[in-house]
């Protein structure tokens, strides 16, 4: 354990150290106020990218109707501290601070889709930036495995990619089903 902050090339704090929002006493708050955020985050950009406005009741239902997704995130972020029972709240909440990556991702591009809206038509190209993040997560999750869980370095890669497949099961589960996929599909077939 790190008995000061220390904040790595990737941009992640590490746990026991009080980053104006993380606390060894409140480590609950810490940890449902990074979760508010991350809905926050996601209630408005996507509010503001379908609507091209930015008015307090769309973002608040936005926000609300996309509150599903920290509480998922949460069930993730169990699967990643599984088998530590000690400071499990203070292990969520530092794991929430991963989440930073994606967090300046989706404002950026949905910021590019409202302040320049002739990029729209080339939303598929932006969804390949999706990378960097992608790679910054893992490569911020390998950290939090190796910091804050003490593991080895192997059993951190095995520990973030099935986190990772557990992530991204849910979320393609979650587009298929949102997009109806299935019955297009069938559909092709006919």
């Amino acid at each position: 354990m790190v008995n000061g902050p220390s904040t790595g090339r990737l941009g992640y704090t590490t746990g026991g150290t009080k980053n104006g929002m993380e606390s060894r006493e409140k480590p609950l708050l810490t940890l449902l106020a990074r979760m508010g955020l991350v809905a926050l985050i996601l209630g408005t950009a996507l509010t503001v990218a379908a609507t091209e406005r930015v008015t307090v009741p769309l973002v608040f239902a936005g926000t609300v109707g996309w509150s599903f997704v920290p509480l998922l995130q949460l069930l993730t972020g169990l699967l990643l501290v599984r088998g530590f029972s000690r400071d499990r709240l203070r292990l969520l909440a530092g794991y929430f601070a991963t989440h930073r990556p994606w967090s300046m991702w989706i404002l950026i591009s949905h910021a590019i889709f409202l302040l320049f809206p002739a990029t729209r038509p080339y939303g598929l190209w932006i969804i390949a930036t999706a990378a960097v993040p992608i790679l910054w997560t893992i490569g911020l999750l390998l950290r939090f495995c190796r910091e804050e869980l003490q593991l080895s370095a192997a059993r951190s890669w095995w520990r973030v990619a099935t986190h990772q497949c557990a992530t991204y099961t849910i979320a393609f589960a979650y587009v298929f089903v949102a997009v109806a996929l299935w019955p297009r599909i069938l559909a092709v077939f006919e």
